[in-house]
């Protein structure tokens, strides 16, 4: 017999590695985890506000530098995804207790970097201001730029101003901080002290952070970003998709001067926002300056649920940065599985990471047709799976002595959680067939309510579209109480179609109150 933590494999009559539960069952043990989550008597704090990890054996927190800046951003990642997918409002007053806490202790407004997160924090006080390897007093931009739009995104939810006005301040910040870039100094450093400025570590790959939220908030109508954006967006194409430095995003990681390390993160989220944003001008425009290719750009493709994409930009940058990740920090194959290594600087097959890496390949399928990708991700994703208990534990890896009963809040909950969904969007044939589930937005969806041959949903924007997977065939389906047809096809016209062989809706209207009805 053949072990993964405590669960004996899986193999199908291929020999291919299963799952060793659905993942709709992974979702919810992690989920209903950090929904009955353990509260330090001390101070009647939850885990997560105040420790990044804890040990299983026996249950008990783990005395590690803390990380509430991306650990409450990818909070939120998940509260978008998983909220539409269960319909459980409780992770709404759960991420806004973290965002909450994270606002009071932003850096005194009086400092050179006022009124931003700081990254780290000293375990079990739930007090945030630094700690190693970053320091004391010291934060990295690129958190600062993650959790500013996770507040956007907040406010998307909530219509709460109080959270946009947080991240314009903190976009405003980094866009005062920016500078022009090149081989060694990123646009925004990697670690600063908050008090004088002072730069501790100059570079760091994952500027995708900045683009995204600058890209929210253009959106929104504050164009006065549009230049800081194209600045980031042009130092990415111009070196770490040349010349594959990809490093610097986990904030407990030693110091690196000489960006000697790697990690999947940087890279893999970079093609993820690609995939996600192909309609962009930007992007188009600042690839064929950097690649050159004008004919390459003049046809398009249609990806998903997403606008016409160039073709370049599809089919050469996504699954190089996928292979770069797979070549440089995959582990040999297992059953087919491949799992992921963290970084170069902690290397460790971890289950997040792996899915993470499932769900670009997934997405990358769904893009291009290409099945051997399908595959893959099917393959990793069934690897990630065996890192959650029946008891909602979800270790972070497998090596021993300490990573087969560690867990960590993000690689375990909210770095975890969301690429099952975006797997599951990309893959429906993944997604439970007996139960309704919301599997995908264009737009952040702020209150949705399951029925039995209903589903009623409101979102943030007028304009968006969703893929669902339903028990049920839909009869009708209405848009702000208008019936919209349904079509064979789905483009950019206002509809809706349906796939009979796996009962998945696809929906686009005009309005902001959906209701499909059976």
């Amino acid at each position: 017999m053949i072990f993964i933590n405590n669960h004996e494999i899986v193999l199908d009559e291929h020999e291919r590695l299963g799952a060793w539960a659905s993942y709709d069952r992974v979702i919810w043990l992690a989920m209903n985890f950090i929904k009955h989550c353990p509260h330090d008597l001390r101070n009647e704090l939850p885990w997560y506000l105040q420790y990044s990890c804890f040990w299983t054996d026996p249950l008990r927190p783990t005395i590690w530098p803390d990380n509430p800046a991306g650990k409450f951003a990818w909070a939120v990642t998940t509260l978008l995804k998983y909220y539409p997918y269960s319909g459980d409002r409780a992770f709404v007053d759960i991420v806004r207790e973290m965002l909450d806490r994270l606002i009071v202790y932003h850096t005194p407004t009086y400092f050179d970097w006022g009124g931003v997160p700081y990254s780290s924090a000293h375990p079990g006080t739930g007090i945030y201001f630094g700690a190693r390897a970053d320091g004391e007093y010291a934060t990295e931009p690129d958190k600062i730029a993650q959790v500013a739009r996770a507040y956007v995104d907040f406010y998307e939810l909530t219509e709460e101003t109080r959270y946009l006005a947080a991240a314009r301040h903190c976009a405003n910040v980094l866009v005062a901080k920016m500078r022009a870039g090149d081989a060694t100094h990123s646009p925004l450093p990697f670690r600063v002290d908050v008090r004088d400025g002072q730069v501790i570590e100059e570079y760091t790959a994952d500027q995708i952070q900045a683009v995204r939220l600058f890209d929210e908030l253009i959106r929104l109508g504050d164009f006065k970003y549009t230049s800081a954006r194209d600045t980031v967006w042009n130092w990415l194409l111009q070196y770490p998709m040349r010349n594959g430095v990809w490093k610097g995003y986990f904030e407990d990681i030693r110091l690196d001067p000489d960006n000697a390390n790697r990690d999947q993160l940087s890279p893999l989220e970079t093609a993820r926002y690609i995939l996600q944003n192909p309609e962009h001008s930007h992007v188009s425009a600042t690839s064929r300056e950097a690649f050159g290719d004008e004919a390459a750009f003049a046809s398009t493709s249609r990806i998903g649920d997403s606008f016409a994409a160039p073709r370049l930009a599809m089919t050469g940058d996504v699954p190089r940065l996928i292979e770069w990740v797979r070549e440089n920090l995959g582990a040999s194959p297992f059953y087919g599985a491949v799992p992921i290594h963290e970084q170069k600087f902690c290397w460790h097959v971890m289950g997040s990471h792996t899915a993470r890496y499932a769900s670009l390949c997934a997405m990358w399928a769904e893009a291009s047709g290409d099945a051997s990708y399908a595959e893959r991700a099917i393959r990793s994703f069934n690897w990630a799976t065996y890192m959650a208990s029946d008891d909602g534990t979800v270790t972070v890896g497998i090596d021993r002595p300490d990573y087969y009963n560690q867990c960590w809040f993000t690689d375990g909950y909210f770095d975890y959680v969301p690429h099952f969904i975006d797997g599951m969007a990309a893959m429906p044939e993944t997604a439970p067939c007996d139960s309704d589930h919301l599997l995908r937005s264009t737009s952040v969806v702020q209150e949705i309510v399951y029925a039995p041959l209903r589903i009623r949903y409101r979102t943030f924007d007028a304009r968006a579209s969703q893929v669902l997977r339903l028990t049920f065939k839909p009869m009708r389906v209405l848009a702000d109480g208008i019936e919209l047809r349904q079509v064979k096809t789905l483009f950019e016209e206002p509809g809706w179609s349906f796939a009979p062989v796996l009962n998945v809706v696809r929906v686009r209207y005009i309005g902001k109150n959906v209701e499909i009805l059976g």
